[in-house]
């Protein structure tokens, strides 16, 4: 891609730092308005800068780069008790820590979906580990229904009591996989969910 063409660039600055109009930077990115830092410190490979984009696929953006800390501070007095906000007007927004955490601390935490319900509205959590959850207290409720699953073992354990109240309860042991000991199937599952055990048996395996 051809450099662009800056015919009205203009500068001001010094040795330490400078403010560009219309520039270039060195991704061929046309900057209307751009603030740096000339020289950056010999321990960082990008310099400090923020600059308007206005042209590319990006045109319209506030690219920011901060090689040590990006800070901001807020809140001394909050607007009917809000004091940060970050709007989306569509899209997504994304916050990515590929080597290290994100951590969200406050007094307290709320996830809200406002989706329709139907093809919106979820909060997804996916781990390719483990999920931990340490607390006083856990409630779920559910408007429709609750499905717990796992591949191999489920472990329900409580020093004290264990309640159950329903309308209906019913427990279906696994099944007997072997052609042999169990032709027509075992514990309280019929024939029909023996082999239906043994479809989803053979899916893990395959």
């Amino acid at each position: 891609m051809a450099e662009p063409k800056c015919p009205d660039f203009n500068r001001f600055g010094n040795t330490t730092g400078e403010v560009t109009l219309e520039n270039v930077d060195e991704r061929k990115n046309k900057m209307a308005v751009m603030i740096r830092r000339i020289f950056p410190a010999p321990q960082f490979r990008r310099s400090q800068y923020i600059g308007l984009q206005m042209n590319g696929i990006m045109d319209g953006s506030i690219n920011v780069s901060a090689p040590a800390v990006y800070n901001v501070r807020c809140g001394e007095k909050p607007v009917n008790g809000v004091s940060a906000i970050t709007y989306a007007e569509n899209g997504d927004i994304i916050l990515y820590a590929p080597r290290g955490r994100v951590r969200i601390m406050a007094r307290d935490i709320d996830l809200i979906a406002e989706g329709n319900g139907a093809d919106t509205g979820f909060v997804n959590i996916h781990s390719n580990s483990t999920i931990d959850m340490n607390t006083g207290e856990v409630r779920m409720v559910a408007s429709d229904a609750i499905g717990i699953a796992a591949e191999r073992n489920i472990n329900l354990n409580s020093d004290a009591r264990t309640k159950i109240s329903c309308g209906s309860f019913k427990v279906i042991e696994s099944p007997d996989v072997s052609p042999i000991t169990s032709l027509l199937g075992s514990g309280s599952n019929s024939p029909l969910q023996t082999l239906e055990g043994l479809k989803k048996l053979l899916q893990s395996i395959l």
